[in-house]
């Protein structure tokens, strides 16, 4: 199966309206946002578009960034460095990322201490909270 990917960038204050089953409908932001979502597998045939689209959300320089793998069906250990090299550069320019992903992506990032760098939530609107939420 291919790597799929779908990119929205959304300005300050904006609902996202989507009929789509992985809808974001409710998720407002204070801030600009990235909603980044993919579909299928990240393996080693995959790894160099899943990097692009990964340096793509950069390149549009989001005010924080929403990663989508709710719909990864396999995650390989091909994925791991392009994700620890998103969070860092992501985190050298400032911009919060939050993940959404099943047991499949979580597992090995937990393993990895990924999670550490990368606040995982159940869903797309948990996540987009939780970025544009100050902190205390």
């Amino acid at each position: 199966m291919n790597l799929n990917t779908q990119t929205t960038f959304q300005p300050s204050r904006t609902v996202e309206k989507s009929t789509d089953n992985g809808s974001t409908r409710g998720l407002t932001a204070e801030n600009s946002f990235c909603v980044q979502r993919f579909s299928g597998e990240i393996d080693m045939a995959s790894a160099a578009d899943f990097a692009a689209a990964l340096d793509r959300v950069l390149s549009g320089k989001p005010e924080c960034v929403v990663l989508d793998l709710s719909r990864i069906s396999f995650f390989g250990t091909s994925g791991l460095p392009i994700l620890a090299r998103f969070a860092s550069d992501a985190a050298d320019v400032h911009i919060p990322i939050a993940m959404v992903c099943p047991r499949v992506v979580a597992r090995p990032l937990a393993a990895c201490g990924l999670t550490d760098f990368i606040a995982v939530y159940e869903t797309v609107e948990d996540a987009g909270t939780a970025l544009n939420t100050p902190p205390r």
